[in-house]
């Protein structure tokens, strides 16, 4: 009898560290799941950023490449303007005033046209001859019945 008591114990013991191995087993599992699914998420949060800066640094460099043109726009601007100004200074004494000068040169040019009479008649397009067009003063326009 000794022998059975030996036996059964040996066997709640078995049992039971049956049962609390599993229980360690799944939760290191969990546990490892859980930390795999963090690093997972990390990398694509830090893929998703790495990109954004890149897309950043793209549209800055954009922006900055237009600042430049603008900047060059300006100074080309700035220097004609000073030619300009340059040129009025230098024409003190003008023909027309001061005052003339601008409209004389921001008046609009009109372009006169010749007066030409036409030497043909234009044909006559209408449905039976009716003499409309042909140049003769005899014929009169019928009218037409409604």
């Amino acid at each position: 009898m000794d022998w059975l008591i030996g036996v059964v114990l040996v066997l709640v013991g078995a049992v039971l560290g049956f049962f609390v191995a599993k229980y360690v087993y799944v939760d290191k599992e969990k546990s490892s799941k859980d930390s795999q699914k963090e690093q997972t998420l990390k990398d694509v949060v830090i893929q998703q950023s790495l990109n954004h800066v890149a897309e950043s640094r793209k549209i800055a460099e954009q922006l900055e490449k237009q600042c430049q043109v603008l900047t060059q726009n300006l100074d080309n601007y700035e220097s004609s303007l000073s030619l300009l100004n340059t040129d009025v200074q230098s024409n003190n004494v003008s023909f027309f005033g001061d005052h003339a000068s601008p409209f004389l040169q921001n008046k609009e040019q009109k372009v006169k046209r010749e007066k030409d009479s036409a030497d043909v008649q234009p044909l006559d397009f209408s449905n039976q001859s009716s003499g409309l067009f042909s140049g003769s003063d005899d014929v009169q326009p019928e009218k037409q019945s409604k």
